[in-house]
């Protein structure tokens, strides 16, 4: 992505710079997840009229194929995504408090747990550095120290301890 839709108060939305240089980056999508915003896209798939800010020295106003609208066809704001969001997480049964970053933390999870890199996760999210990552899901590799664990007593040939001896699982 290169340009986002912003809104401000007091403004109409628009197009404008991405939040960070890591922003700018491509999202590997799963394959149902590419199918479901190709048939949403072909839906709706004519331009909304925005003002384009991503040059800020040239403004201008011109066609965005948007992914999300209103029902009216115009660009998607903070309160009319909210009743959206609403309804729909009500419909999937999450919880009243659980946010749209809350789908952020969900793929970051599901990332790890099925065994991505720091790096990895790093780059899907467009987090500046790793550090940022790890500061935010370290504990989410809990099952990778185990892991390290097992493979390194593995490599050693694991020793017989007196827990072991004892009957006790190591």
């Amino acid at each position: 992505m290169r340009r986002q839709l912003k809104v401000l108060q007091g403004r109409q939305p628009f197009l404008g710079q991405v939040k960070t240089k890591a922003s700018v980056r491509t999202v590997e999508l799963p394959d149902v997840v590419a199918a479901a915003l190709t048939a949403h896209m072909g839906e709706r798939c004519e331009p909304v009229e925005v003002d384009d800010d991503t040059d800020r020295r040239r403004p201008q106003r011109r066609g965005a194929r948007l992914l999300f609208r209103s029902v009216n066809d115009e660009p998607m704001n903070a309160a009319m995504f909210s009743r959206i969001w609403t309804t729909a997480r009500a419909g999937v049964g999450l919880p009243p408090r659980w946010g749209i970053h809350g789908l952020r933390h969900y793929y970051a999870t599901v990332l790890i747990h099925a065994g991505a890199s720091v790096k990895t996760v790093q780059l899907a999210l467009g987090h500046s550095t790793p550090t940022v990552t790890l500061d935010t899901y370290v504990h989410e590799w809990r099952d990778v120290i185990d892991r390290t664990r097992l493979v390194v007593d593995g490599a050693l040939g694991r020793r017989e301890t007196a827990a072991t001896r004892a009957g006790s699982p190591a």
